[in-house]
């Protein structure tokens, strides 16, 4: 059999640098917070795991998670994906769990960057602080904050939950 010379037609782009900003999340992490009273259920502490950790190829950062709601309960697990649409100039989350089928409208985040914040607007809204090189702030103690909100029966969204995320490795 003859071997030949292919010539490369298509030449991968490189991962967007925008994903960099999602950077410092890499890692496991547990979280800890408080929700109020909302559409979603009474008032009560949320805890969580999650882990961070980028796609081979560097084009996605993938968590995988799993939270406890209200003190107590059968934890939730899913995992997100979180890309960057370099066209849209749009950050853009999917996410899978325990607790239904996949819905384009009820399970997808796009997040932009206004004012130093990086913000993810989907079912929920979700909220990091960003450094001043740009990347999701940690703070002096090595922690990292989000803060929530969710829509009202009149659509306004209202503050939901809080979580801050504590390192528990660096490893993944």
């Amino acid at each position: 059999m003859e071997t030949k010379d292919y010539q490369i037609l298509y030449q991968l782009p490189a991962p967007d640098p925008e994903l960099q900003r999602l950077a410092p999340l890499l890692g496991t992490w547990r979280s800890v917070g408080r929700s109020v009273n909302s559409l979603a259920g009474p008032a009560g502490r949320v805890k969580a795991t999650e882990i961070f950790e980028w796609l081979k190829g560097g084009y996605f950062l993938v968590s995988h998670y799993k939270i406890t709601w209200y003190d107590g309960g059968a934890p939730n697990y899913g995992v997100m994906y979180w890309g960057y649409d370099s066209a849209a100039r749009k950050f853009r989350t999917h996410f899978f769990n325990d607790q239904g089928p996949y819905d384009e409208a009820g399970n997808t985040y796009e997040g932009a960057i206004v004012d130093g914040e990086l913000t993810f607007t989907g079912p929920a809204r979700f909220q990091y602080q960003l450094a001043a090189d740009g990347k999701i702030k940690v703070n002096p103690d090595g922690t990292i904050d989000v803060l929530w909100w969710l829509r009202d029966l009149e659509g306004v969204w209202k503050f939901w939950r809080n979580a801050r995320y504590i390192k528990v490795s660096e490893d993944v």
